[in-house]
């Protein structure tokens, strides 16, 4: 693990992931549909309760109250009932029944531990503990593993995960670690005296301290040492000193850190850079997957594989971020789309309400019309 103090520069590219084409919607009378690749899928006559659209599958609790999951055009019963919380994510498909934790695999629900206190879930991992082995454990790449044994009390609560990064403080030996590509590596020692705080991080006496907060995305780790409040940033399995002193605020997401430094500027660690996007601080900033949205001088940006883009000349008054899409309503109730660094109008149709799905729209207009938009094609929903 090497220490690298960064300068300023410019930038590579995101790698990309293969389009998501699944979504789910109802037609006016409460009947569910799944939208697969093109394909309309009836897969209830009855409104469902809640659901979570996944990379590979559907999980939703029909209106019986029973888990079920769309997969490959087959809708399993995977539960019958008393399921308290269930993730559908890029890769991973994870719900648990008390403190029993399941997983699916191949369509068919594992359980990875009968005590589960608590648990994470990302993209491609899940991080839990297991009380009966007193163990801070990982599902990735569909193998188990522990990180940490001889641990107790809850490590949840001084813990964070991206989707392929964990970050946390031990309760057997008080130190910083964090977990990557199968390595345990331990950053800081003998953190515990500066308390647990927000989004990672410590408190004393009910305070903030903002010398140790930690938060991760994928690939990444921002951190501020709580011993010289300096900000860092692990990455790649390599550790960066990003500044001197610790910021006024930071956001991480897929391999990036934004942050509001010492003085107001706004600025962006990317792929192992610093880019200043400007000398002074947004008025709100918002990073998810691949994309920093920001609103700056009632401008709204946003940063895209290491370039700025001015997306309008106002702040939408609805907008939603994923994958490598912004999609936004302008002021006649009508749809935009920043994606992949460009923006182009979706449709003339005033929109009731919409949903992005990483880069998948589903937008209901006119009188309950269901329209789909996917890998840039329209495709029309069943709305009778």
């Amino acid at each position: 693990m090497k220490l690298f103090t960064v300068i300023f520069i410019s930038i590579s590219i995101f790698s990309e992931i293969e389009a998501q084409q699944l979504a789910i919607y109802t037609d006016y009378r409460d009947r569910v549909y799944v939208f697969d690749d093109g394909k309309n899928i009836k897969v209830e006559d009855l409104k469902i309760q809640s659901y979570d659209i996944g990379g590979e599958c559907i999980l939703y609790i029909n209106s019986m109250g029973h888990l079920k999951m769309y997969r490959e055009g087959i809708v399993t019963k995977l539960e019958a009932g008393s399921v308290l919380r269930y993730r559908a994510t890029d890769h991973l498909a994870v719900y648990s029944i008390f403190e029993k934790l399941k997983v699916v695999q191949n369509g068919v629900p594992v359980t990875l531990t009968m005590r589960c206190l608590a648990y994470q879930v990302q993209d491609s991992l899940i991080v839990f503990y297991d009380k009966s082995l007193e163990s801070l454990r990982v599902y990735y790449d569909s193998n188990l593993e522990d990180i940490e044994s001889g641990l107790v009390g809850n490590p949840i609560n001084k813990l964070t995960s991206g989707d392929n990064i964990i970050a946390y403080v031990s309760s057997r030996t008080n130190d910083f670690k964090i977990y990557y590509n199968g390595e345990n590596n331990t950053i800081l020692q003998n953190v515990e005296s500066f308390g647990f705080g927000p989004g990672g991080g410590f408190k004393t006496g009910g305070q903030i301290n903002k010398g140790f907060e930690f938060k991760a995305g994928k690939d990444i780790v921002a951190f501020i040492n709580p011993l010289d409040n300096t900000f860092h940033a692990f990455y790649k399995g390599d550790l960066y000193q990003l500044d001197n002193f610790p910021p006024k605020s930071f956001k991480t997401a897929d391999g990036f850190v934004a942050y509001i430094d010492y003085t107001d500027a706004f600025k962006v660690f990317y792929k192992g850079r610093i880019i200043e996007i400007s000398s002074f601080a947004p008025e709100g900033y918002f990073a998810e997957d691949k994309i920093l949205a920001f609103n700056e001088n009632e401008y709204f940006k946003a940063f895209y594989n290491g370039e700025i883009f001015e997306v309008e000349g106002y702040i939408p008054r609805d907008y939603r971020v994923d994958w490598n899409t912004i999609a936004y309503l302008d002021n006649t109730n009508r749809i935009w789309l920043f994606t992949k660094g460009e923006r182009r109008f979706l449709t003339n149709d005033l929109i009731n309400n919409f949903e992005l799905v990483r880069d998948l729209i589903i937008m209901n207009v006119k009188v309950n019309r269901n329209v789909i938009y996917y890998d840039s094609e329209f495709y029309e929903g069943m709305s009778e």
